[in-house]
């Protein structure tokens, strides 16, 4: 499957999504450019320039955006303060390191797997 997103794309996207409706994320340099691609394939909206936020993230986007990831994921924040971890298009922890993100992802995902698992022995 092809890239819909280079890797700072992807980084200011999950950081618009996860932001509260009363933050802004203002762009610099090269985010500018990588949000006019986002604007010019319709994932952000046409009106925001050098400030982002959570309204400015066009449906599209958000779905393109979680296609692209399992349900389970952590991406690095776009100002490298913290890592986003997401689960069901919902930000759920903000670790500061790698490490604990990784450790996260690792433990929803098999908690998933043991809900699954619990869910076919009752329909069974």
């Amino acid at each position: 499957m092809a890239k819909t997103f280079t890797d700072l794309q992807k980084r200011i996207m999950a950081r618009a999504i996860s932001m509260p409706v009363s933050q802004s994320l203002y762009l610099q340099k090269g985010h500018i450019a990588s949000a006019k691609g986002l604007q010019y394939r319709g994932f952000l909206d046409q009106h925001c320039y050098t400030v982002v936020q959570t309204h400015h993230v066009t449906p599209e986007g958000r779905s393109a955006f979680f296609a692209e990831h399992g349900d389970v994921f952590a991406i690095d924040d776009i100002y490298d303060n913290c890592w986003l971890v997401f689960e069901d298009r919902h930000v759920i922890a903000r670790p500061r390191s790698k490490e604990a993100a990784d450790r996260l992802v690792k433990a929803l995902k098999a908690l998933r797997d043991l809900e699954r698992q619990d869910a076919n022995k009752i329909a069974a």
